[in-house]
């Protein structure tokens, strides 16, 4: 959408309501897997992040691509890499300092959600739990995102109807990936789905900053 010449709050105000949609209904079927002590670090340090850095990028938006880039393919690849493994190990111990830089990422990029993948990812959590705080996190980004948007005095640009038409199709996306995707795997090939998503993510990532 910023490609396209959209403005960083109008891309917002396009995607939220879509993301909130899906993950609210995917939160509401799994809700008991939500990992609490991940769910507590977002709460005390991620958003407090999101406004601020969302705020500052109404004025001013980073680059940030090439640093979400590394940082995900590195989480990839700590199945196939033991050093990684222990490195990623080590820094996960520092985990309110990577969820606190994460709210920064996402206020001022919207790319935390990669971020938070990774952290579920390198946590090795389970299929319905990395699941379950995945989407937890998410719908508190976008609710805290909206609300940013609203106390800056940002315009609304997106009409009601368009509006509509994004949750209706964020309900059916829901629908969908539910009843055909997500009941074909089980743990073990969630892992190995995850480990792709985050290797695209991060290639695609990193073609994008050039």
């Amino acid at each position: 959408m910023l490609m396209l010449g959209m403005s960083f709050s109008a891309t917002l105000q396009l995607l939220l309501p879509i993301s909130l949609t899906i993950s609210l209904l995917q939160l509401s079927k799994c809700h008991h897997y939500v990992d609490r002590t991940i769910l507590r670090g977002i709460t005390i340090f991620t958003l407090p992040s999101i406004g601020v850095a969302l705020w500052a990028s109404t004025h001013w938006s980073p680059p940030l691509e090439v640093f979400v880039a590394i940082l995900v393919l590195t989480f990839s690849l700590q199945d196939r890499l033991g050093f990684i493994r222990a490195a990623l190990d080590r820094l996960l111990e520092f985990q309110r300092t990577y969820i606190t830089v994460m709210g920064l990422v996402h206020g001022a990029s919207n790319l935390g959600g990669t971020m938070l993948t990774a952290l579920a990812f390198g946590k090795g959590l389970g299929r319905h739990e990395s699941r379950a705080t995945i989407v937890a996190g998410y719908s508190l980004f976008a609710i805290i995102q909206l609300i940013t948007l609203y106390l800056a005095g940002e315009e609304w640009q997106i009409d009601f109807g368009t509006g509509a038409s994004l949750i209706v199709s964020g309900a059916i996306t829901f629908w969908l990936t539910e009843r055909y995707i997500f009941t074909k795997f089980d743990s073990k090939k969630y892992r190995k789905g995850l480990e792709i998503l985050l290797v695209t993510t991060g290639m695609l990532l990193l073609l994008s900053s050039f």
